[in-house]
């Protein structure tokens, strides 16, 4: 049902959190945009169910055919939607993308993701780049100026909590708001393969009680705006984020990663997600379909139905995990009922 893939390693920031700038040799080895052609018309079939794709990177918007990627994979996948994180370090190049996909790929629903780790110096900090933080918002106000009244282009600011920028919280939130976009926010996470930053030294230890006053109030102001209904897989969420935290990176709910999704890298590899570096093949050396009842991907899924893998709490691979376990949405619909002030976040 939904899909990684990341376009491009090129990056500019220099996270701290995460290692991809690092890679040597960026670039070398990327699905050209006939490949990515080829992987999807040939595999029509079998990717028919898939109802959203994440173009990640790097930074996606550091591939020129960025738009032709997406209408590529639209002609095959006529019914999936798109979601784009960005670091916003190129205002006018990502305002300029944006606008050839939107005229690309007119009545899909497309979201971008900037990414704001604090407030002026701080979010300079996290992502090692001076004045980051006067670019990305720049782009988010380039974007909602692009969006005007198009339903269809979603805007949201993505926030990783570290035990710096956690008090600045709340100040991105309402930036967020300001420019009318949603706010999401994440721990952080380790990865091999992805953020390759499995052995990196940097603390990611966040204070449940200093988080967990602000998340209430952003849980309460979501469920006043959107109504009970519509917000309660974000609440849902949230919650899991402070459980994930207190439980020193123990995930709360099953994965069915590897089953209802995958993670494809630049150079063709198939994970199960982002995060277990459990590769399943390569589309350049077999076709996807073939590679998926593969005896590793096999394995790989049993390990995953097992809990035998790392864990992680991020959108892309958890909002699916929620949508499905109606239980635990029953309760978090209980709790934010009973306890409105707080949208029954604990």
């Amino acid at each position: 049902m939904i899909a990684n893939f990341a376009v491009t390693y090129r990056c500019q920031s220099r996270c701290r959190n995460c290692n991809i700038w690092r890679i040597e040799d960026v670039g070398k080895e990327e699905l050209s945009l006939e490949e990515i052609g080829d992987l999807f018309s040939s595999n029509r079939k079998f990717l028919s169910d898939i109802r959203s794709i994440q173009i990640t990177g790097g930074e996606p918007f550091l591939r020129d055919d960025l738009p032709e990627i997406l209408s590529t994979i639209h002609g095959t996948l006529p019914e999936c939607a798109f979601w784009i994180p960005t670091n916003g370090l190129n205002p006018h190049l990502i305002e300029k993308g944006m606008g050839g996909i939107l005229g690309a790929l007119e009545g899909v629903d497309v979201g971008v993701s900037v990414s704001i780790d604090g407030i002026g110096e701080t979010h300079d900090e996290l992502r090692g780049i001076n004045g980051s933080f006067e670019m990305a918002v720049d782009t988010l106000a380039r974007l909602s100026l692009l969006r005007g009244d198009d339903t269809e282009l979603q805007l949201s600011v993505g926030m990783t909590l570290t035990p710096i920028n956690s008090g600045e919280m709340m100040e991105v939130y309402s930036l967020a708001r300001s420019l009318n976009a949603e706010f999401s926010f994440r721990p952080i996470n380790f990865s091999e393969h992805y953020y390759r930053n499995q052995d990196d030294t940097f603390n990611p230890r966040t204070s449940v009680e200093e988080i967990l006053p602000v998340i209430q109030k952003i849980g309460h102001d979501i469920l006043k705006r959107r109504g009970l209904r519509a917000s309660l897989t974000t609440l849902r969420y949230m919650q899991g984020t402070l459980d994930y935290i207190r439980k020193d990176g123990v995930r709360t709910l099953p994965c069915t990663a590897g089953s209802d999704s995958f993670f494809l890298d630049t150079n063709g590899d198939v994970y199960p997600c982002i995060i277990m570096d459990r590769r399943m093949g390569n589309i350049r050396e077999e076709k996807l379909g073939k590679l998926w009842y593969s005896e590793t991907s096999e394995r790989t899924r049993q390990r995953i139905a097992e809990g035998r893998c790392p864990g992680c709490w991020v959108e892309c691979e958890v909002y699916r995990e929620i949508l499905n376990n109606k239980l635990s949405l029953t309760a978090t619909a209980l709790n934010a009922l009973m306890h409105p002030s707080t949208a029954g976040i604990y």
